[in-house]
């Protein structure tokens, strides 16, 4: 009987251990390390380092874990065919061609799940946190019809980071030497742009 009396209670407090763990869960779901290269940086975007054929085969090869498709992609006033990297509902990277078609021109980010060469994320970082031997050049760049501006290394340089300047600012906008320091510190990262080599 009183086996019996001990069995029970083990099953007892074993489905309110479970309950307890099932609870926890619920609230506080596990997470895992995604299965993607979410990098972008001077050396590349989402595995890829070469000017691969331009081809959603091509690319999908060179980046797993992405869902892979062609689609146009909205750049300003206008549409471009691109092949895009997407991770859950959300499009990681653009992929673009070169001019004759044949080879990946470049790769850009606007998603907060890609993260830059210091970490920094869309939206988030500020100029102000940008390496300052990866923004030796910045020119003006209009960023979804606002003002904004565009930095690298040199003026041929394969890594760019995209700002734009805070709505408020009403001060010259061009060329950036022009912009108020405090003020271009305080713009915000939109975009991550890697060149593909050229040769």
């Amino acid at each position: 009987m009183k086996r019996i009396l001990a069995a029970v209670a083990v099953l007892a407090l074993t489905a309110c251990g479970r309950d307890t763990a099932e609870e926890t869960m619920k609230q506080f779901p596990p997470t895992e390390a995604p299965n993607y290269n979410a990098d972008i940086g001077p050396n590349g975007a989402a595995g890829i380092s070469t000017a691969l054929p331009y081809n959603a085969r091509a690319v999908a090869d060179a980046a797993p874990g992405y869902v892979v498709a062609e689609q146009e992609v909205a750049s300003g006033d206008y549409n471009y065919p691109a092949i895009t990297l997407s991770a859950g509902d959300e499009v990681v990277f653009s992929v673009f061609a070169a001019p004759d078609g044949a080879r990946i021109h470049s790769i850009v980010t606007r998603s907060t799940q890609a993260r830059g060469p210091v970490g920094e994320i869309v939206g988030q970082a500020k100029f102000e946190t940008a390496p300052a031997a990866q923004s030796l050049f910045c020119a003006p760049e209009l960023v979804d019809g606002a003002f904004g501006f565009a930095c690298s290394d040199a003026e041929d340089g394969v890594f760019w980071r995209v700002y734009r300047l805070p709505d408020a600012y009403q001060g010259p906008h061009e060329p950036f030497e022009a912009i108020d320091p405090d003020t271009a510190l305080d713009a915000t990262l939109v975009e991550m742009r890697w060149i593909a080599p050229r040769g």
